[in-house]
């Protein structure tokens, strides 16, 4: 897969960002793991402090997918910890974003895989 930047799509598609289809993540966003740079197609989830889905989700093969998370930026709870990034790395994930918090970013970090997150808390899921 060729690596597009955001730019290059914004440029492609004025009128998908005139209509508010197409929007470009506010670079609140912390990058984890040791891929700074990932794509794929994207598979989207909206969870409130609870990763159940997200772990279902982390279970199936990633065939190179990107996992959004919206998490409803929720500050009290960890969205995504350690033992399913391991999990979606071996799985094929090619990387996994969450707007929430995550934990156990030293072992997220020495995933190869791509993440990005808005928080990062100690407190895991309920």
């Amino acid at each position: 897969m060729a690596l597009v930047t955001t730019a290059e799509v914004c440029d492609a598609n004025p009128q998908l960002i005139l209509s508010g289809e197409l929007r470009a993540l506010q670079p609140i966003f912390q990058i984890y793991g040791r891929r700074q740079v990932f794509s794929g197609p994207i598979v989207t989830l909206k969870v409130f402090e609870d990763n159940v889905l997200v772990r279902e989700f982390l279970e199936e093969k990633g065939n190179g997918r990107v996992l959004v998370v919206d998490g409803g930026a929720s500050l009290r709870c960890a969205i995504l910890g350690g033992n399913p990034v391991v999990q979606a790395q071996n799985n094929g994930w090619a990387g996994i974003i969450v707007n929430g918090c995550i934990r156990d970013v030293d072992e997220i970090n020495g995933c190869d895989i791509g993440g990005e997150s808005s928080w990062f808390s100690s407190h895991e899921s309920q």
